[in-house]
């Protein structure tokens, strides 16, 4: 198995800013079949361990983006900025 992959960007950023809860981003990632617990998920927001690229890219899916958004060194609020700025967001976010 790959070595995890060190977000980026702030994951609780980003899920508040999607306006979504631990609980409520937990719950949407084990719609997709994983079993992830709100600790894992706070533990991995503050850095007390890292998250697998398996979870981050669940994560990224819960969060309607790409996982590349959560990996890469670009800063956030100027990716923030260019979704709120795009007319529907197409370019940025994850089609199923």
């Amino acid at each position: 198995m790959p070595n995890p992959i060190p977000p980026q960007v702030s994951l609780r950023a980003l899920r508040e800013w999607r306006g979504l809860t631990l609980e409520q981003l937990a719950d949407e990632i084990r719609a997709q079949g994983h079993n992830v617990s709100v600790t894992a998920l706070n533990n991995a927001e503050l850095g007390h361990r890292q998250a697998s690229p398996l979870l981050l890219d669940a994560w990224a899916r819960a969060l309607g983006i790409r996982s590349t958004h959560i990996r890469q060194g670009r800063d956030l609020r100027q990716w923030v900025d260019a979704i709120d700025r795009s007319a529907d967001g197409a370019d940025l976010v994850e089609v199923a």
